[in-house]
């Protein structure tokens, strides 16, 4: 019985947001297991899947195409995993103090999705411009770079919504093996495990949506993507959207799990429920 190890102990919201965004980091740093490694391996995951996967199964398997897509779907994936939808039971300690205050939950939040932004934002970001680049297609890969940059701050505070619905505590294969039975709660963190894959790719296309719809009206696929006016547009309707969405998305989360606080407290303190 008890929170799961390695947590913070500690609910953010009291001392400022820069401090508690550095200590957040420094969580982030000393258990690069929970946060750093699942980015990165899911990182490695897309660049296997895209070189060495045959064409027909890379379709299958990402439905974007096209060299300066592969940006957006490494960033995609890298927010489909626990640290952006599951932040509270990653955190559990932290999560359970904050708790009884809405305010400090909803600080919580905004702090992990700025932390998880400044990890995944840039790197998707980099990898786009060098994309383009290559490609020659520089305008494009700025304004595209740009929405990758700013686009976690939408994504993550959204994708929490599953975990809050929907918690489980990290804990090795080898544990999961272990304690297998009853298998419905085994299921259970299988679809969890799943699910992300599917509801984070959602997300991130609504942000990108003016960016597609535009795209297919102003060229029909005679010309390379955007130019002048229509790239500043779409890029500023993809970064307005993200915006309303870190600005509104951690008050819903934070009123959805005050509304289970009772339920969340619960499960969150006891490590053993799996």
């Amino acid at each position: 019985m008890g929170v799961a190890p390695g947590t913070t102990g500690r609910a953010t919201g009291r001392t400022g947001f820069g401090a508690d965004l550095r200590r957040e980091l420094r969580r982030v740093a000393r258990e690069p297991g929970d946060d750093v490694w699942a980015l990165v391996i899911n990182g490695l995951l897309v660049c296997a899947g895209w070189l060495v996967l045959p064409a027909a199964a890379r379709a299958w398997l990402f439905t974007l195409q096209g060299p300066i897509a592969f940006a957006v779907v490494l960033e995609t994936w890298m927010l489909s995993d626990v640290p952006s939808t599951n932040p509270l039971a990653n955190d559990a300690a932290a999560t359970v103090a904050a708790l009884p205050d809405r305010g400090a939950l909803e600080h919580l939040i905004r702090v992990k999705t700025v932390a998880l932004a400044v990890l995944i934002g840039p790197v998707s970001a980099a990898a786009c411009l060098v994309i383009a680049v290559l490609q020659g297609r520089y305008a494009a890969g700025v304004a595209l770079a740009i929405v990758l940059l700013v686009l976690p701050f939408g994504v993550v505070p959204l994708a929490a919504g599953l975990g809050t619905l929907l918690p489980y505590h990290p804990r090795a294969l080898r544990w999961r093996w272990s304690n297998r039975r009853p298998w419905r709660r085994t299921v259970r963190w299988g679809v969890l495990i799943v699910a992300p894959y599917v509801v984070v790719p959602v997300i991130a296309v609504v942000f990108v949506l003016p960016s597609l719809l535009l795209g297919l009206w102003s060229d029909h696929g005679s010309r390379d993507w955007l130019s002048g006016w229509q790239l500043v547009l779409t890029t500023g309707l993809s970064c307005l959207l993200i915006a309303c969405a870190f600005a509104l998305a951690p008050r819903l989360i934070a009123g959805l799990a005050g509304r289970r606080a009772t339920a969340l407290q619960a499960y969150l303190s006891d490590v053993d429920r799996g």
